[in-house]
């Protein structure tokens, strides 16, 4: 089935009728950067034998864009692309709890993460200082 996504703007009225699910979301394990400076973040998924779907989500002052427009079930890997002029971030988040997220990267830079997206709505958005309150932030539908 495929569902489409919307822009929202944080704080504004569209927000209010957005209810999500009660049912949690599950992330995979995590390998966080060295301290050397690498800004790219890599996580494995939970199980070798279990496969993810590539998606991109890129970050443009001051909105979010992926190039996937329904998104089923299963495991993600997640990648995150700062196009903008400053530095974003990307959090995963379902039912106001944090699923994952990408660290913080500076313009031209990427990070990666692997996610399993259950059934549901999710929020994901730059946790920057005020750039969620500029609009950066995309409603995910998962079917």
């Amino acid at each position: 089935m495929l569902l489409a996504l919307g822009l929202t703007a944080c704080g504004g009225a569209d927000d209010a009728g957005l209810e999500p699910e009660a049912t949690a979301g599950t992330a995979s394990a995590q390998t966080l950067p060295s301290q050397s400076g690498d800004s790219a973040r890599t996580s494995a998924p939970a199980s070798s034998a279990t496969t993810s779907t590539a998606v991109t989500v890129t970050a443009v002052d001051f909105e979010l864009q992926t190039d996937q427009d329904s998104f089923l079930a299963g495991d993600y890997t997640i990648e995150f692309v700062n196009e903008g002029s400053s530095t974003h971030d990307l959090t995963v988040e379902r039912n106001g709890e944090r699923i994952d997220a990408a660290e913080a990267v500076d313009p031209g830079q990427t990070s990666t993460f692997t996610v399993t997206l259950e059934p549901g709505r999710y929020l994901f958005y730059c946790s920057v200082a005020n750039h969620r309150a500029m609009g950066m932030e995309l409603m995910i539908e998962v079917t």
